[in-house]
């Protein structure tokens, strides 16, 4: 049994968001802009997708079903993704041997945090209708259909557990359930987390796809202004936080990125310096969260590029819920890309 989970990704609403601006669908309402977001697929894809995408636009009708489905399915991930993430992080806190599971006698017994079953369900219903929207994507309502399954799963599981720890039932009956709940528990985590790593990949490329056919549409019909600009340098931004998330990463391959994504910030931050009295309001925002974000982008960049080893501080702070705090690390830079995503869904 592995116990290695993967790092928690976030997808943004930011490219549905800007289909209001292009005058191509509804603006989502505040509550479906307010989530993070988290690394997602190469923008040097996505460009080349926007360089060669020459056919003429989905008809409307078609266009509403993808804008629709995608915001189902990101809304959901949005909503639920982290929550289930932590309540896997939370139990492996405190559990220190995830293979053999807690012994009885540990000094802190912190249980695990709730996911949210009313919201599971919803979505469960919300995923089955999204899928029957025309175009079917194949790979991605299959993988839509497996996450939803697995954490349903493990959201029964992981509710009971909840339950007995948030009583410390454990004091009753000398860790009995506990030691028999931890191997069906666990391996609800190891099955969740690898269709979470599916569907977000398979999620993150069609936002993609659709990120450059707008990117493009826009560039088209306005030119580059702000709504250009916007959704340009969470285009390069994606793809950057994608490389720079990983444990390790080529560095010779992530800096023209890096450079790129700085070109475009430089660039969008100079259109918008001499009309900063007509520009939305929250985009001084956005331009700071930017800023934060090439910051942590660079730390992270030389951390790995010069081989910068954690000191032993460091490293007692490279746990969840603090590692954001970690100059260089992984965990900054996509605490820094979310912030970004949701000034950016603000504007």
């Amino acid at each position: 049994m592995h116990t290695k989970f993967s790092a928690q990704r976030f997808l943004g609403l930011a490219p549905l968001l800007l289909i209001a601006l292009m005058g191509c669908g509804p603006k989502p309402d505040a509550a479906t802009a307010d989530t993070p977001a988290a690394p997602s697929a190469n923008p040097a894809a996505a460009n080349s997708a926007t360089a060669n995408t020459a056919a003429e636009p989905a008809p409307p009708a078609a266009a509403d079903n993808l804008n629709a489905k995608l915001q189902t399915y990101i809304n959901c991930y949005n909503r639920l993704d982290e929550r289930a993430h932590r309540a896997i992080s939370r139990y492996a806190s405190w559990v220190k041997n995830m293979q053999a599971g807690p012994t009885g006698n540990e000094m802190v017994v912190y249980g695990l945090y709730s996911i949210s079953s009313d919201d599971v369900t919803a979505c469960a219903a919300q995923f089955t209708q999204a899928a029957a929207l025309s175009p079917a994507l194949p790979a991605l309502d299959a993988a839509g259909k497996n996450y939803m399954a697995s954490l349903s799963a493990m959201d029964k599981l992981v509710a009971d557990a909840y339950t007995y720890y948030d009583r410390e039932n454990y004091k009753d009956d000398k860790f009995a359930k506990g030691k028999a709940i931890h191997g069906p528990l666990v391996a609800s985590f190891e099955s969740f987390d690898q269709a979470s790593t599916v569907f977000s990949k398979a999620l993150d490329a069609e936002n993609d796809n659709l990120l450059a056919a707008q990117l493009a549409q826009i560039e088209k019909t306005q030119g580059r202004k702000l709504p250009y600009y916007q959704m340009a340098l969470m285009n390069k931004a994606k793809g950057l936080a994608d490389v720079l998330g990983d444990e390790t990463f080529d560095a010779a391959a992530a800096a023209p990125r890096l450079q790129a994504y700085e070109a475009m910030a430089d660039e969008a931050m100079a259109f918008a310096k001499p009309i900063k009295d007509e520009v939305p309001h929250g985009w001084s925002s956005f331009e700071r969260s930017a800023e934060e974000f090439r910051k942590a982008s660079k730390e992270r960049f030389r951390r790995v590029r010069d081989k910068v080893p954690y000191n032993d501080g460091e490293r007692m702070m490279l746990k969840p819920g603090s590692g954001w705090m970690v100059e260089g690390s992984s965990e900054k830079l996509v605490k820094a890309y979310n912030d970004l995503v949701n000034a950016s869904n603000a504007l």
